[in-house]
């Protein structure tokens, strides 16, 4: 009885281990959508977190094959954006900013909406 234990568990972990491997290959074969990236700006700020730097520094990467790159967002936080792009070496002329014509949801009186920091980069 006990040599059909060690035979039921050796073969789950051989069976386990052959799924997780299947799972990281289909995982590295789904390539990540490219060409978007979202930043936010701090509460009650135009200020970039760094991780909103990092995003940005991602984008700008791919934003050397672009042709365009385009902002959406309110035009204050758009300006941090462009800012920070320009800084890490994208073209100023090569950045079109367009402003969030989309209507937002009111929140209560003191809330920071998220959607109100926003800036959508586009390449």
């Amino acid at each position: 009885m006990q040599k059909y234990g060690i035979a039921l568990l050796a073969g789950t972990l051989l069976v386990g281990a052959a799924a997780g491997t299947m799972a990281q290959e289909l995982a590295s074969a789904v390539p990540a959508p490219k060409g978007e990236f979202m930043v936010f700006t701090e509460k009650g700020s135009h200020a970039l977190s760094p991780t909103a730097i990092a995003t940005i520094r991602s984008a700008v990467g791919e934003a050397r094959t672009a042709r365009q790159v385009t902002l959406i967002g309110r035009p204050e936080n758009v300006a941090a954006v462009k800012d920070e792009l320009v800084r890490q070496g994208v073209p100023a002329d090569a950045i079109v900013a367009r402003n969030d014509a989309a209507p937002l949801p009111k929140v209560g009186d003191g809330l920071s909406d998220p959607s109100e920091r926003r800036v959508e980069i586009k390449l």
